[in-house]
């Protein structure tokens, strides 16, 4: 009996290469899902924090 044939990349290059071989797409913000709970709130109370500060400044702009 014959052995039979285990595995070939024949055309597979070829296949992958016809419609271009692209990378990952880059997302504007990263998931923040499965991150540590208390990084996370200090996250958010930072830039609460960074918000009022712009617009505290932006506000003092407009008195001057």
């Amino acid at each position: 009996m014959a052995k039979s044939k285990n595995h070939t990349a024949h055309n597979q290059s070829y296949k992958n290469h016809r419609n271009g071989i692209k990378k990952p797409k880059k997302h504007k913000y990263k998931s923040t899902k499965g991150m540590d709970p208390k990084f996370l709130k200090n996250l958010r109370l930072t830039r609460k924090k960074q918000r009022e500060l712009k617009l505290a400044k932006k506000a003092e702009e407009m008195k001057s």
